[in-house]
């Protein structure tokens, strides 16, 4: 039979061997610490002379009063455990460490204490981002795409109230398909990179921009109250993409149709798609290279200049 001082010191090895966080700590409001292993250490980026004695809070990114914690030491204290809670830590260069902690609360020759177990979780959270990454953004340009961009219109529109305005608009790029046909999907593919990201920089914070599926794009905009609307803003919009660029040699132009809707009190979420619909294909109807069909006033906006898309060997031409 092996001994227990044999087994006192082949627990204590694996304490230190572990390459699993533990942490020992009192069982009072501060939950100072006791004892960790050096794998706890390393998780935080510390020496155990830096943290002995100290609250455990010293390397949480909140206050030791905050809900989540309190929660969990409601649990040791009524039921002596919890299970796999979802915890942030912060290492000491301040960056946070996603983590899942189980704990336990023991009492061994009169003395109670608190052993923590924990695993860092930074890479499960990490793949779980690049899932929700690919979910709500559009892989060819980097924008949002149409599912975020649906869920974004349908909560502004629940939200929307007395003291703002919502305007939807979908953009559709005239003369693509002659992008496609006469330099090929590469150059098209570089282009629609472009305009998404003049959209962006043209955006500001009452805008959410996405495209929306091949050379359609969708923005979302809410005003305050206090915020001016302007027709022309989007006007200017459709004469910035209707720009002269070169990509890989080749002078390219193509249009803006753009149907512009505003939301009116009860307004569904597909009743407005719909408006905007209308009015973008009717502005594309028009035969413009650029043309803002908005339902305010029944305005709607014209370009009176057209050039023709050619090809140059070389950029320096222009």
């Amino acid at each position: 039979m092996i001994s227990e001082n044999v087994l006192d010191a082949a627990l204590r090895d694996l304490f230190d061997l572990s390459p699993v966080p533990f942490s020992i700590s009192t069982t009072d409001h501060d939950s100072r610490y006791i004892k960790v292993n050096p794998a706890y250490l390393h998780l935080i980026g510390r020496t155990w002379g830096e943290i002995d004695g100290k609250p455990l809070g010293a390397d949480l990114p909140y206050s030791i009063d905050d809900p989540g914690r309190l929660a969990r030491m409601n649990l040791l204290e009524t039921q002596g455990f919890y299970k796999l809670a979802e915890v942030e830590m912060q290492h000491i260069s301040g960056r946070i460490i996603p983590t899942l902690i189980t704990a336990q609360r023991r009492r061994i020759a009169g003395e109670s204490f608190d052993i923590e177990i924990m695993l860092d979780n930074s890479e499960r959270k990490a793949f779980e981002q690049a899932i929700l990454h690919a979910a709500q953004v559009d892989a060819m340009t980097g924008i949002q795409n149409r599912s975020s961009f649906e869920t974004h219109l349908r909560g502004a529109l629940a939200e929307l109230s007395s003291e703002s305005r919502l305007f939807l608009a979908y953009i559709d790029l005239n003369r693509f398909k002659r992008v496609n046909d006469n330099f090929g999907h590469s150059v098209g593919d570089q282009l629609l990179r472009s305009i998404a990201k003049q959209l962006v920089e043209w955006g500001d914070t009452r805008d959410f921009i996405a495209r929306l599926g091949g050379d359609e794009f969708g923005i979302v905009s809410v005003y305050q109250a206090d915020d001016a609307f302007s027709l022309s803003r989007f006007f200017d919009l459709a004469k910035m993409i209707a720009e002269l660029t070169v990509i890989d040699e080749n002078l390219i132009q193509v249009g803006a149709a753009i149907g512009l809707a505003e939301a009116s009190a009860g307004v569904s979420f597909d009743a407005l798609l719909d408006r905007a619909d209308r009015l973008m294909y009717a502005a594309k109807s028009s035969g413009n290279l650029i043309d803002v069909r908005s339902e305010l006033m029944g305005h709607h906006l014209m370009g009176a200049h057209e050039k023709i898309v050619h090809r140059h060997k070389r950029a320096a031409r222009l």
